[in-house]
């Protein structure tokens, strides 16, 4: 039940951070323009790149390690400040740099006030502590301080931005709202830990290094593909080619968020069981995962690929006309990321197979530069858009062949083909709708309801063994009995 409730809580997480962007960026990709647009999400991918180099593998080797000690509130003491000071002095070296990189490159300096709070915002990243809120299970706290900060946030974009020359205060509000957060947190943790008894003598930073150091070489990597995409795009085309798939990207990076969730939220339950001999509920909660999540995500990637120049007229408006074609292209990402998440963040790393995340996160990292030099010169958002999609799918597949070494994936190739054969009602419906009718609004309206009921009707009627009907039916019981 504790899962449950984890589940829940992560996904209304994620579906805040869908629903929040998809009120405000439809607003603000209308009135600063794919220039402004792209200029911003060229500074946040840089931000998020120091981010992710600063963190090492803290976000999940963290959240590991604190699972493990969620009873012993002296014990995860004592590792939230080791790994809080690593992650401090890792944040300090990696500033100077950032700062470094801003005054010799001209093409950043130029925009000085707008990367100056790039920097803080990437300074303020480190007191999220996410890490640490994941691993002692505390899915509620992050969903309802993320929700209400969120809501705030949505007020000011519409208040304050009027114009593009108004791209800045974008920026300093992303980092009025890293600060709200930070403090908000530092308020919670006092009853989480004992630092009272911590004593600086005590500290062993040295034990982390080593895991942390696989970790970081595995995010680093990752880091290269995964934030490096929209850099490399502005450095080898121009903004303007990162407004459109940056804009394509965020729509698709979305919707994996919140399939995302799920896999985050049942991340450290699956780690205490597989650690205290229950590994046989740790396989089949993996593979109901992987069960739910493609049947969510391959009838999304469908309806997306479909529609996406009604999806894009709708959000962005008629001038974002070349993010549709980025938008089909990275479509399928819904399915491989989800699927990355559940063999390389949720198998290998609860085995603790961290050189196998590494490798598979090596190759994609190899993929993504090749394939950015030999396609973005020419084809610009489109040629990155191909390349992240190779780039994942190939990271994606070495995470299955890795798990498969050290985990039985018997019969995960068939509920794969089952749930691409229970997809084709989608493709009907969307051929029929955009046969019948006109307005591109009408249209989006009843592809997403006759989605829905179909969808209903597979996993809820014809189907007498499925994982949602289950799930229902363990719940109308349990409201029956209270």
């Amino acid at each position: 039940m504790e899962t449950q409730k984890n589940v829940f809580y992560n996904v209304m997480l994620a579906v805040s951070q869908v629903l929040f962007p998809l009120i405000t960026f439809p607003y603000l990709a209308r009135i600063l323009g794919p220039d402004q647009i792209g200029l911003l999400n060229f500074a946040e991918s840089i931000s998020r790149y120091f981010i992710l180099v600063a963190a090492l593998g803290i976000p999940i080797y963290g959240v590991r390690e604190i699972a493990k000690q969620q009873e012993n509130k002296l014990n995860r003491s004592q590792v939230f400040v080791e790994i809080a000071i690593i992650n401090l002095i890792t944040t300090i070296l990696l500033t100077i740099v950032f700062v470094a990189i801003i005054l010799w490159v001209p093409m950043l300096h130029d925009e000085l006030p707008l990367f100056g709070w790039a920097i803080a915002y990437f300074i303020l990243q480190m007191f999220y502590f996410e890490w640490f809120f994941t691993g002692m299970n505390q899915f509620k706290f992050i969903a309802l301080r993320s929700f209400v900060i969120r809501f705030l946030f949505i007020v000011f974009v519409f208040v304050l931005i009027q114009s593009k020359s108004d791209y800045l205060k974008y920026m300093q509000m992303q980092v009025l709202l890293s600060l709200l957060i930070a403090l908000i947190n530092f308020k919670y943790l006092y009853s989480l830990l004992d630092l009272k008894n911590i004593r600086l003598s005590n500290l062993n930073l040295k034990q982390h290094l080593k895991p942390l150091f696989l970790l970081f070489l595995t995010i680093f990597s990752i880091s290269i593909y995964f934030s490096l995409d929209t850099i490399l795009l502005g450095f080898l085309a121009n903004n303007e080619s990162v407004g459109y798939y940056s804009s394509a990207l965020k729509l698709t990076k979305l919707i994996i968020a919140v399939l995302g969730s799920i896999s985050v939220a049942m991340f450290p339950q699956m780690i205490n069981l597989y650690h205290n001999g229950g590994e046989e509920q740790f396989e089949r909660m993996v593979k109901q995962c992987y069960t739910l999540i493609l049947s969510l995500s391959i009838p999304l990637v469908i309806l997306i690929m479909g529609s996406a120049n009604d999806i894009i007229t709708l959000f962005l408006g008629d001038h974002f006309t070349r993010a549709i074609l980025p938008l089909q292209i990275t479509a399928p990402l819904i399915t491989i990321v989800s699927l990355s998440g559940i063999f390389g963040f949720q198998v290998l790393s609860a085995l603790s197979k961290d050189k196998a995340i590494l490798l598979s996160a090596i190759i994609g990292m190899i993929f993504s530069i090749i394939l950015s030099i030999l396609l973005v010169p020419h084809y610009k958002e489109n040629g990155e858009a191909i390349t992240i999609l190779i780039t994942e799918l190939s990271v994606s597949l070495s995470f299955i062949y890795f798990s498969n070494k050290y985990f039985s994936l018997k019969g995960y190739g068939n509920i794969f083909l089952n749930q691409l054969f229970e997809a084709i009602p989608y493709i009907v419906i969307i051929f029929l709708v955009k046969y019948l009718i006109g307005y591109f609004i009408y249209r989006l309206i009843i592809t997403g309801l006759l989605s829905l009921i179909w969808f209903c009707l597979m996993h809820f009627y014809l189907q007498p063994d499925n994982l949602f009907r289950n799930q229902l039916m363990r719940l109308l019981n349990k409201n029956r009995t209270n």
